[in-house]
């Protein structure tokens, strides 16, 4: 765990400069891509009297929330808008602001430059602005337009100011360093194991008598966890593309056309033999060479023998002049239709094509096996129907699209589209079952337009076969729950509660007497009716034990000679465990390890160099003279 830590911070200053850029060009925030170029004279902060405006700001959060929006949307049906606290976003963009400008600013003071050809470099080189591995003007414009750059000289100010804070980072976490002690006592802490004991104190019978003072005290205390949630119901209205099957006919003559244009792509199967002479500079020449052959063959001389001895064709002329089998539009037109006009065992007269004189031969027929129409027939009607459907799955989309639009309620475009309208609910913002349970159905409940001013919904796309449109029909507001309602919740809750914290003071008092020694582990174990589990030489990621067991563990001091270290720990899923830390130990063999020592080191200097930062960092702040409007 530890060197899987060392791995990911231990990063050269060069890796740093790059993933710097990487995390500005394809992670923007929003707030960075603002441009300073604006003459808005009200103030939103000023630094060393360099002026945030709030146009600026108010552009940033924007940029801001509209990201965060589409994060949370890819949440799924996690999503709730009301998530984002506009004042708290509105500080933290300002602030965001605000240590960008103290960063670039103690960069220029500290002598810090980019010059162009290390920003033209990065700009080439970079691959979203490529097209086939080479840099493409159109694309380059195209992504730094999506980013909300206004111009190609804001981008390179935008990448200019991110390198000079990346240097300026740089400038200290790439000259830090661990000195050897530093280095040997990380490995030594790494590599410690502890010899420790555990034994499980349970929370016991939930039976603690809870008053119904106690009860009212806590409703009052705590009102706001008693609230019924937001939850509208919905009148939905869907189309499916299935349901428009039933809708559709086929009729006889559509199925027999089809049926013809089917069994018309079958193609007949010739197997061709040829003869070819090429034509060089001496068209004559060639003709009188196959109209040699052609005589050969008329004499009686066996076809392929002749190809043998004569055809130009050398792939084709050891076979025979063998072709294989050939569908209509294999070669060029002369060669096919001498081809097809042919009978078996028939051999052409010379025929002309691109590729010079051809004697061919037809060696046998496969005519091609045509299905009945009966066979064919739900596989055409099923076709057919699709091509319907998926015109009338269209047209109706559109149509419940601008209907939706137009009507008051969904009852209109329910009786024009012949579907009915269903009611969902209610259900809360994080959704339900059916369709309540797809996200875009329940963020279009939310939204303002469908929620607050009661219009019905865009055409939803659930999915490839299915569309929505839906209306708030109840919007149910958050209310407090009655105490009578709750009551049981409240008193099971608090009776919990009682049962816990006895089970922390009966772990803590036998921690307090084992290290009086007042009572020891045996009689510890009988009170508890359980047995203690010992672990030896067990490491910081040892797999068998539960990680939040090992981590307090590790937190505990060093026990002295014979004299465990007693602590209660708090279990996660309840309860307490009480251990007996019994010894610390480090392999010393593991210090001197070649080749561990360097990783180690490069994990102090990381973390030194982030500290050193954070310190230059803090100073800035400090020293800047930063005021907010």
């Amino acid at each position: 765990m530890m060197l899987q830590t060392m791995r990911d911070n231990a990063q050269s200053w060069v890796a740093k400069v790059i993933v710097g850029v990487i995390v500005l060009i394809f992670a923007l925030t929003g707030w960075e891509s603002i441009s300073r170029f604006t003459n808005d004279a009200e103030t939103a902060a000023e630094v060393n009297g360099q002026t945030i405006t709030k146009l600026e700001l108010e552009q940033a959060v924007a940029l801001q929330k509209r990201q965060l929006v589409q994060q949370l949307q890819q949440m799924g049906n996690q999503f709730d808008p009301s998530m984002i606290d506009d004042a708290f976003l509105r500080t933290s963009v300002l602030d965001g602001l605000i240590e960008r400008a103290v960063l670039l600013q103690g960069a220029e003071d500290a002598g810090f430059q980019i010059s162009d050809q290390m920003i033209d470099q990065l700009i080439l080189s970079t691959p979203d602005f490529q097209v086939d591995g080479k840099f493409d003007a159109n694309r380059f414009d195209v992504v730094i337009r999506n980013m909300g750059m206004p111009s190609r000289m804001a981008f390179r100010d935008l990448v200019r100011q991110q390198l000079m804070i990346t240097q300026y980072r740089n400038g200290y976490e790439a000259t830090a360093f661990a000195t050897p002690k530093e280095r040997q006592q990380l490995v030594a802490l790494e590599n410690q194991t502890r010899d420790f004991a555990v034994i499980n104190v349970p929370v016991g019978e939930v039976d603690a008598q809870v008053s119904d003072d106690e009860v009212e005290t806590y409703y009052n205390d705590n009102a706001s966890q008693f609230m019924t949630p937001e939850r509208v119901v919905l009148e939905t209205l869907t189309l499916k593309r299935a349901s428009f099957f039933d809708q559709v006919q086929v009729d006889e003559q559509a199925v027999e056309e089809l049926y013809q244009r089917e069994i018309g792509n079958l193609a007949e199967q010739r197997r061709a033999s040829h003869i070819l002479v090429e034509v060089a500079d001496d068209d004559a020449a060639a003709k009188q060479k196959i109209d040699a052959a052609a005589a050969r063959i008329a004499a009686g001389e066996d076809f392929a023998a002749v190809a043998a001895d004569v055809s130009d064709d050398t792939g084709s002329s050891r076979d025979g002049g063998d072709l294989g089998y050939i569908v209509k539009g294999s070669f060029d037109d002369a060669f096919d239709d001498a081809l097809f006009a042919l009978q078996p065992d028939e051999v052409s007269a010379p025929v002309r094509s691109t590729y010079g004189y051809h004697l061919i031969k037809l060696t046998d027929l496969k005519a091609p096996e045509v299905p009945s129409l009966d066979s064919m027939r739900e596989e055409l009607v099923q076709e057919l129907k699709v091509q319907q459907v998926e015109r009338r799955f269209v047209e109706a989309s559109q149509e419940l699209a601008n209907l939706a639009h137009e009507a008051p309620d969904l009852a209109e475009p329910a009786a024009a589209l012949g579907v009915s309208v269903e009611t969902l609910g209610p259900v809360e913002r994080l959704g339900g079952e059916g369709l309540a349970a797809n996200p875009k159905v329940m963020n279009a409940a939310f939204s303002d337009d469908v929620l607050k001013n009661g219009f019905n919904s865009e055409l939803l796309e659930l999915d490839a076969d299915t569309v929505a449109v839906v209306r708030v029909k109840e919007h149910q507001e958050p209310s407090q729950r009655p105490l009578t309602e709750v009551s049981s919740e409240i008193r099971e809750q608090l009776a919990y509660a009682k049962a816990e914290q006895a089970a922390a003071e009966r772990a803590a008092s036998l921690a307090e007497q084992l290290r009086e020694q007042t009572l020891d582990s045996d009689a510890v174990a009988e009170q508890l009716a359980a047995e203690w589990q010992l672990h030896e030489a067990a490491a910081r990621a040892e797999g068998d034990i539960e990680p939040a067991l090992l981590r307090q563990v590790f937190a505990l001091p060093k026990p002295a000679a014979d004299e465990p270290v007693y602590a209660s720990i708090k279990q996660p899923a309840g309860g307490y465990w009480l251990v007996s830390l019994r010894g610390v130990a480090t392999a010393e063999d593991v210090q001197s390890a070649e080749g561990a020592p360097d990783q180690y080191a490069l994990f102090v200097a990381g973390q030194s160099g982030q500290q050193d930062f954070a310190g230059a960092q803090q100073q800035l702040r400090t020293d800047a003279d930063i005021e907010r409007h």
